[in-house]
């Protein structure tokens, strides 16, 4: 479903419903880049965060244990440290002025969740300051007016280097939900207790030793 997501993109953004596991793959994707570039540094966003309970802290520190990387990275009260001296923090962008919003300059991935409550002022402060080599701003949000911001300007507007993905499967007709696993058995055991089943693809995309996990999201599997 998330797989164009997987492109660089200066704009990735993901909307549906409830249960659609857009947080989830943002989630995964941000422990998995952190591990893969070492140094990235993140900021994790949302328009109000009056605590780090209101952030996605939890999330992240949940696929962190779930690939088992716990020895890589570690865990504060405020911040998350990864591999190669990077960082992973979380903002409320209510918290930030035009000054204040500098101290973001040099960070490579902001990602904004419940971005659907994102103020178009938050908005036009963020977007030129996360302006580093290859950055990349990420949303996602439950649809809510087409007036909402991130909605205007992700979905309306569509800017240049925008990659924005419909998580319902509903409305794009998908049956089920492909991932894979290399030589990783605690991402494999977690697949399988989400009811995800061993196949092997037409066209393999991973590495020899790489498994394919499978899951029906209507019906029943079929073969």
């Amino acid at each position: 479903m998330f797989e164009p997501l997987l492109a660089p993109a200066r704009y990735k953004g993901v909307y549906g419903g409830r249960g659609s596991g857009k947080s989830h793959f943002f989630g995964e994707l941000l422990v998995e880049t952190c591990q893969a570039e070492r140094g990235t540094l993140a900021v994790c966003i949302r328009e109000a965060q009056r605590t780090l309970a209101q952030s996605s802290k939890r999330l992240i520190e949940s696929k962190i244990a779930s690939l088992g990387l716990g020895h890589q990275f570690k865990l504060f009260s405020d911040k998350i440290e990864t591999p190669g001296d990077g960082l992973i923090i979380f903002r409320g962008m209510q918290d930030h002025t035009a000054d204040s919003i500098k101290s973001l300059e040099g960070f490579k991935i902001a990602w904004v969740d419940e971005a659907q409550s994102l103020s178009a002022h938050s908005l036009a402060l963020l977007r030129p300051t996360i302006r580093a080599k290859e950055s990349e701003l990420w949303a996602s949000w439950n649809p809510r007016r087409k007036s909402d911001a991130i909605d205007d300007f992700l979905r309306a507007r569509k800017p240049d280097g925008a990659l924005v993905i419909n998580a319902s499967w509903r409305d794009n007709g998908w049956n089920c939900i492909v991932s894979d696993t290399t030589e990783n058995l605690a991402s494999a055991n977690n697949f399988i207790k989400a009811g995800y089943r061993l196949y092997q693809p037409q066209y393999p995309w991973g590495w020899p030793r790489t498994l394919y996990w499978r899951k029906s999201i209507v019906g029943k599997e079929s073969e």
